[in-house]
């Protein structure tokens, strides 16, 4: 017997929205840890850098998903220069990253 999954968080929860969030919470710590890799920042620098410490720097890098909701992701990702802005038409739903200037 062979168990598949399109999300791997499908084989801990049979809420299948909730395996939504958590797949989409599991991407985005994954964009900002390759972020602060690909910056070369220490855990210090990328806490100044998101707005948190660096204990919650520790959190994200090591992949400890129940500390952090997609809300708490995407405003580092703003911090950062990242902003997602989803559009619908066409009964099309696109998803463009836009780059902003925060200060």
């Amino acid at each position: 017997m062979t168990l598949e999954y399109s999300n791997i968080f499908d084989a801990i929860t049979e809420d299948k929205a909730e395996a939504s969030e958590l797949q989409t919470r599991s991407d985005l710590m994954i964009v900002i840890r390759d972020i602060i890799n690909a910056k070369n920042w220490s855990q210090a620098d990328a806490a100044a850098q998101l707005g948190l410490t660096q204990p919650r720097v520790s959190d994200l890098v090591n992949g400890r998903i129940e500390k952090f909701s997609i809300d708490k992701l995407m405003t580092c990702l703003y911090r950062i220069g990242f902003r997602f802005k989803p559009a619908f038409a066409d009964n099309q739903l696109t998803m463009a990253v836009e780059a902003v200037t925060t200060n």
